[in-house]
């Protein structure tokens, strides 16, 4: 008993020793619920909080959506010149010289100028047009219009294709003046090959022989006349078709030749497709009239491009013989005629068309783009000064092959082309047909206008472009010195899925060429100042009467 009774009388001890383990636990057990209900709470208040910050944010949303919809103008609200009925504005259009006038941008200017960043312009020879010279609203027409960009433009040519009396083009026009389905069929198979660098740049070494003859035949020309004579530009578009001839024809011309007659078939196709781009000029821009009876300068286009198709086609089909002649297994170059005629999709019809727009449309605009570049060059010693020290840097006195290697390091060069294409833009801008209802500068375009994003004005803009009539290729620069540049402020090459599927070719010509000329001559020009004299391409308005020194004699 006694002994028990002992045993007893020691365990409360022990019991004590629990109690406490059972205290602390629970303690413990308490602290850690009390954490997590306290991390469960600040979790829920933090929840609640997001809630409610998404409620406001959306609230604010929907009254802002509610405000902007309200804000929204109609049709009838846009700024415009004055209108009649039925005539529109076209006698205020007329009352200003518009039509046929070598002016035009002008008048474009002064719409802007007067009436505001968005303008309504209507004519009965011409759709309902709406212009924009925001690059912001640039940019929304560009996105909006991302999956079937309609340009209207080059109809006239794609009635003489379609029309044509022995079916030559089947029926289709080629990616010039087409739009919807059928331009989206060609343009898509042609743009990789057009566009990739790794094919482009297997020219570089092709062109840069050309230019280096060219640059022989300048010599030539000073010397004969004390400095470039009255048609240099002719002189450049020889050079614009012997280098666009090597891209598509994977051949050379010959219009080099010292000696190349009048009637020789490189001046008669130069010839043609300065005729050609006046005819378009008259019937795209002037009047409209061709549309319902066969006007003069419609007939003479008509026959135009009858002659220069005949001459382009016997010179395509020379080119694909050769391609098709060549051997099974012949691992040299492809050319770009045969990467065209090996595409899954096109027709044969599909790639002489595309080849035919090719030597079309590549002489007029590298040459116009590279005749302003010059003027800007000549008259601004110092740009020109800087860029002659970064060929001499990246070329020094090679004398060939000149490689895209050697391109990809001339960053000034692209940044003189970029601000002299600003400044000479060769179109006036983006143009786009809505398929559907949209909000432009704060106005609800109806679909089925035509919206015109004017980059001339937008280039100009002292807004956008400090010193904006200024040529300073600086601004360009990866640093932009000048401040930065909206992406949609200027665009030489349009933007988006109709984007010119020809830009990298036009580019790697005029970098070769401006490299090789800065390379080896100093410019200088003392005659009018130079302007834009408006066409569907841009032309300089003077004799580019160019006097050219040596650097090294």
């Amino acid at each position: 008993m006694l002994r028990a009774v002992r045993c007893v009388v020691r365990r409360p001890g022990a019991l004590a020793l629990q109690a406490r383990s059972l205290s602390t636990s629970s303690l413990h057990q308490a602290r850690s619920l009390s954490a997590s209900s306290l991390h469960q709470a600040r979790s829920l208040s933090t929840s609640l909080h997001q809630a409610r910050a998404t409620d406001a944010a959306q609230q604010h949303a929907t009254q802002r959506d509610a405000a902007e919809k309200e804000a929204v103008k109609s049709i009838d609200e846009v700024p415009s010149p004055p209108r009649w009925p039925v005539l529109g504005s076209l006698p205020y259009m007329i009352y200003h010289r518009l039509t046929g006038s070598k002016k035009i941008f002008r008048f474009f200017v002064g719409l802007v100028e007067a009436y505001g960043p968005v303008v309504r312009l209507e004519s009965p020879l011409s759709p309902k047009t709406i212009l924009i010279s925001r690059p912001d609203d640039c940019e929304a027409l560009i996105r909006a219009t991302m999956n079937n960009p309609i340009r209207d433009g080059f109809e006239s040519l794609k009635k003489i294709r379609v029309e044509a009396v022995d079916d030559y083009f089947e029926g289709k026009a080629g990616i010039l003046p087409e739009n919807g389905a059928e331009w989206w069929r060609v343009r898509s198979r042609v743009q990789t090959p057009m566009m990739k660098s790794s094919v482009v740049s297997c020219y570089v070494t092709l062109m840069d022989d050309v230019t280096l003859e060219f640059m022989d035949r300048m010599a030539a020309l000073q010397q004969q006349y004390g400095e470039m004579p009255k048609d240099f530009q002719t002189e450049i578009y020889k050079w614009a078709l012997e280098s666009v001839g090597l891209v598509a024809l994977n051949r050379r011309l010959g219009c080099l030749d010292p000696n190349l007659p009048a009637d020789s078939e490189p001046m008669i196709l130069i010839d043609l497709v300065n005729d050609i781009f006046a005819c378009l000029n008259k019937v795209e821009i002037e009047s409209e009239l061709w549309k319902y009876i066969p006007t003069k300068p419609f007939r003479t286009l008509r026959a135009k491009h009858k002659e220069f198709l005949k001459i382009a086609e016997r010179h395509i089909l020379e080119a694909e013989a050769v391609v098709r002649g060549k051997e099974e297994g012949d691992n040299g170059d492809v050319t770009l005629m045969e990467r065209l005629l090996l595409t899954d999709g096109l027709t044969r019809k599909d790639v002489i068309t595309f080849i035919l727009d090719m030597l079309f449309a590549g002489i007029d605009t590298t040459s116009h783009a590279l005749g302003f570049t010059m003027y800007l060059l000549a008259v601004t010693p110092s740009v020109q000064s800087k860029l002659q020290q970064e060929v001499d840097a990246v070329l020094g006195d090679l004398g060939g092959p000149l490689t895209h290697q050697h391109l990809a390091r001339l960053t000034y060069l692209k940044a003189v082309v970029k601000e002299a294409m600003r400044l000479f833009p060769l179109v006036n801008g983006v143009v786009r047909t809505l398929e559907h209802d949209m909000v432009l500068g704060g106005y609800l375009i109806p679909k089925g206008w035509m919206v015109v994003a004017f980059s001339l004005v937008m280039g100009w803009d002292e807004a956008l472009f400090p010193r904006a009539k200024e040529f300073i290729p600086e601004r360009w620069l990866r640093h932009r010195p000048l401040g930065a540049i909206h992406p949609y402020a200027v665009l030489p090459f349009g933007a988006g899925t109709r984007m010119c599927v020809g830009r990298r070719i036009a580019e790697q010509e005029m970098y070769i060429f401006l490299a090789r000329v800065m390379q080896r001559y100093n410019i200088e020009y003392h005659y009018d100042d130079m302007e834009i004299i408006s066409r569907l391409v841009s032309t300089p308005s003077q004799p580019l009467r160019f006097n050219i020194t040596d650097r090294h004699t």
